[in-house]
This record gives structure tokens, sequence and C-alpha cells, in this order.
């Protein structure tokens, strides 16, 4: 008796016959794409409404023990220019404590960044409306 041979079926699913997994995977397309565009700062500087912000962080080497300080500087433009005075930024971190806002003078933000006793790598970010820039830290 001849056997027929069977084409083993492939063991992942094929993306054309599952519509549920092809929308999945346009919806995390699209969520990609815009969360690219909403913290893109742009790329005009001499747009007077485009908002920059760059930080910085002094030392950025720490000791985990809990009281180790550095100074985080957020330096905010808008169409190159300096923002103006007591214009908010918005601070938070993944590891230690910091100061959650503070006010810019001259285009420049300052906040204190103090470790905690777990050592890693603290991202320190800086948000002034929807644009953001963010500096490691290391705690060891």
């Amino acid at each position: 008796m001849k056997r027929k041979y069977h084409r083993p079926r492939p063991l992942t699913p094929q993306i054309g016959s599952n519509p549920q997994l092809l929308w999945i995977i346009w919806i995390l397309v699209a969520v990609i794409v815009l969360a690219n565009l909403a913290c893109k700062s742009g790329t005009d500087p001499n747009d007077k409404n485009e908002v920059r912000v760059t930080i910085d962080a002094v030392p950025l080497l720490l000791i985990a023990d809990s009281t180790s300080t550095a100074t985080i500087w957020a330096t905010v433009t808008q169409g190159g220019q300096p923002v103006p005075d007591s214009t908010m930024v918005f601070f938070a971190t993944s590891l230690g404590r910091i100061e959650v806002e503070a006010g810019t003078r001259d285009g420049l933000a300052r906040a204190t960044f103090t470790s905690g006793r777990e050592t890693g790598v603290a991202a320190v970010i800086a948000q002034v409306k929807a644009v953001r820039d963010t500096v490691l830290v290391t705690l060891y």
C-alpha cells in the first residue's frame, strides 16, 4: 500500500491567515510611530515654536547610600532662544529621588537628584510640554 506524503503544517501561525494577529501588529506599529512623533523635539532650530530640552547631571556617578546627590541641569530653548523665566520643567527618575519640578531662569532649570540604596543606572528625565530628554546616572 502506498503512503501519501503530507507536507507538515507550520508551527507558527501565518499572519495573513489570522486577522486578529494582523490587527494587533498594526496597532503596535501605530503606537510606536505616534510615540516617536510625540517625543520628537523637531529638526528646525529656527522654528519659533519649537521647544528643545537637553539635560545633564553633575556628577554622573554616585554612591548608592541614599545621601549622595547630583545636580540635574535642564536647558530649555524655544526657537533657539531661552524660554521665558519660570517655565516649568518636570523631572522623574527610575532610581533614587528627584525634585518633581523646577522653574527656569535664563533657560536653565536645576533639580537635585538623591541616590537611593539600590545600585544600578538611574534614568533621569526632564520634560517641558511634550518634549523630554534623559540622562543616565550610575549608582554604585
